[in-house]
């Protein structure tokens, strides 16, 4: 799955070592529940002293720094020196999320950069954002099998809409999703329990329903695996992961 970067300009007519970009441990973090917190490093690979912020958002609401998430995140401001790592820790305080389901949250982490003593430059801030899952102690199933769980239909009546369902307490994320090797999608993500339709692009009109699903998922240290599935009508179907020896080849789709 893509993680978005958002670039902005800080400070007008001054200047930065612009080399000095942070970088995290990871791109997506998985709070384990078993635990009361998980960490993430951020490293500093330039050579200046930058500062670093860091806060948590619901993405449901796109409100950054929400203050009624039952987390805790330090340190939220910290001067990382030049080729130096800090360790973030998330704490969770037990109760306020979802027991029967994982949840999702957005780790921001802005890097300001140090004003130089030039004059008529920029200075850049660059904010990454991560998705972090909290997944509460004892779910049902096993994340790395919830991309075969999902269920798959055609729309009964014109077939030009795919139907995804997801049976599971996971987030699932899916990636280049294609039928018949014509793109549907680039990224989907989808939540527990939630369902989905795919518009049909025209390439596919009046070729839907019998064929080849391909997709690839997202593990939870942000690998991917190759995942596919035969069509045959309207009967909703099941992807299945595609063995190692086949998985460069599209064209391939054996159980």
């Amino acid at each position: 799955m893509k993680w978005p970067t958002t670039v902005f300009v800080a400070i007008a007519f001054f200047c930065s070592d612009a080399d000095a970009v942070v970088s995290l441990a990871g791109t997506r973090l998985v709070f384990d529940g078993r635990f009361h917190e998980t960490t993430i490093d951020v490293s500093n690979p330039g050579n200046s002293h930058v500062l670093i912020q860091a806060w948590l958002a619901d993405p449901r609401t796109g409100t950054a720094a929400v203050p009624n998430l039952p987390f805790a995140l330090t340190p939220h401001l910290v001067r990382l020196r030049a080729h130096d790592r800090q360790t973030l820790r998330l704490l969770y305080q037990g109760v306020g999320m979802p027991a029967d389901r994982e949840s999702l949250l957005h780790l921001y982490v802005l890097e300001v950069p140090r004003r130089s003593e030039a004059s008529q430059q920029l200075s850049i801030a660059v904010r990454q954002r991560i998705n972090v899952f909290y997944r509460p102690a004892g779910l049902p199933g096993d994340p790395p099998d919830a991309a075969q769980k999902l269920s798959w239909r055609w729309d009964e009546a014109a077939r030009a809409t795919l139907t995804v369902h997801n049976p599971t307490p996971f987030h699932v994320s899916l990636h280049r999703l294609a039928f018949n090797e014509v793109g549907i999608a680039e990224d989907l993500m989808l939540e527990p329990f939630s369902t989905h339709s795919l518009p049909l692009p025209k390439a596919l009109e009046g070729h839907a329903g019998e064929g080849a699903l391909y997709f690839k998922a997202l593990t939870d240290y942000g690998g991917l695996r190759d995942f596919c599935a035969q069509s045959r009508g309207s009967s909703s179907f099941n992807a299945w992961l595609r063995p190692p020896a086949v998985q460069s080849s599209i064209g391939t789709c054996q159980p």
